[in-house]
């Protein structure tokens, strides 16, 4: 395996002799590990919701060109706007 040295401030290093101290890693290196997968799945998630938020603005954008959209002219209009769709939700 690479070997990788590392800075760690006194509060990661604190934390990661409680972990092992405790018996729930072995070893730091397992503990840094564990870390890492869960920083890659949040990166992995984030991604994937960035990449739905890009295809539902895509969409929308497509409607808005066809003329699909509802125009809103001032809060009072938007506010009825969402009550509606509050309700259509209540009764669904």
């Amino acid at each position: 395996m690479p070997t990788r040295n590392i800075n760690l401030t006194s509060h990661y290093d604190e934390l990661l002799g409680k972990l092992v101290d405790s018996g729930r890693f072995k070893n730091v290196s397992e503990a840094v590990r564990a870390g890492l997968f869960l920083l890659e799945r949040e990166a992995q998630t984030f991604d994937a919701k960035l990449e739905a938020l890009r295809n539902e603005a895509a969409i929308g954008e497509q409607a808005y060109e066809r003329g699909e959209y509802t125009a809103l002219e001032d809060d009072d209009a938007l506010n009825a706007f969402f009550e509606e769709i509050d309700s259509s939700r209540a009764t669904a």
